[in-house]
């Protein structure tokens, strides 16, 4: 309840202001991708693709009813298929504009792409530092964090001015919104992974307001509870 509370604050506290010429907001809901079939067998998607299984579609019918009473001005997903499976889900019967972004996409993990992690732990040694010492990693064959950071970051601002005091549905990944989060945090990228866990359809809050960028939630997941 104090998580759906906070949403509503939020939701509330922009409306307000906006309308009073206090200041401009918007309100970035950053929703991650439900649970796909690779998901399930461990193997690493990057830029390739897997259908949602059972539960990421349960799951975004679940948020879908969750955020029905939110109201949002334009709709952005990731250009891969499982984040435009998501992002259709949860509009349901909305009339919104959509756009697809491929800076909104996941890491490029390269090598990795399409193999699971056992595969991958026997033959790549640079994996540990991957999933483990995030400042340690060196890209050689995938996508680095900087670079991550950098088009989600740019996307962002780019929405944020087109739609200075709206909200905004996003759908994307669970590297890029951690990249993302690190970045308005202003944390070194060895807290890459730091708690919470950016699960399937949670929700992360951004807002931009004026020049700040601020975190008012992360991987939050009320709807399954």
């Amino acid at each position: 309840m104090q998580a759906q509370s906070r949403f509503r604050t939020q939701l509330c506290r922009g409306i307000i202001d906006c309308k009073l010429g206090v200041r401009k907001v918007t309100t970035f809901y950053l929703v991650r991708h439900g649970e796909t079939m690779w998901n399930k067998e461990q193997r690493l998607q990057g830029w390739l693709d897997s259908p949602l299984s059972e539960n990421g579609i349960l799951h975004a019918e679940k948020l879908r009813d969750h955020l029905k009473n939110f109201s949002f001005t334009a709709a952005y997903s990731s250009s891969s298929g499982r984040a435009k499976e998501t992002l259709h889900i949860l509009l349901g019967d909305r009339q919104l504009p959509i756009y697809y972004e491929d800076n909104l996409r996941e890491i490029f993990l390269g090598d990795w792409q399409g193999k699971t992690v056992g595969d991958i732990v026997t033959t790549h040694p640079d994996y540990e530092l991957y999933t483990d010492y995030p400042g340690q990693f060196v890209a050689t064959h995938t996508e680095s964090f900087g670079t991550v950071t950098e088009r989600a970051m740019f996307t962002l601002k780019k929405i944020a001015e087109k739609y200075p005091e709206n909200n905004v549905l996003i759908v994307s990944h669970a590297v890029t919104i951690k990249c993302i989060i690190n970045a308005i945090l202003g944390r070194n990228i060895d807290q890459l992974w730091a708690a919470p866990f950016i699960n399937g359809t949670s929700v992360t809050l951004i807002e931009k307001v004026e020049q700040r960028w601020l975190v008012k939630d992360i991987g939050n997941i009320q709807h399954l509870q």
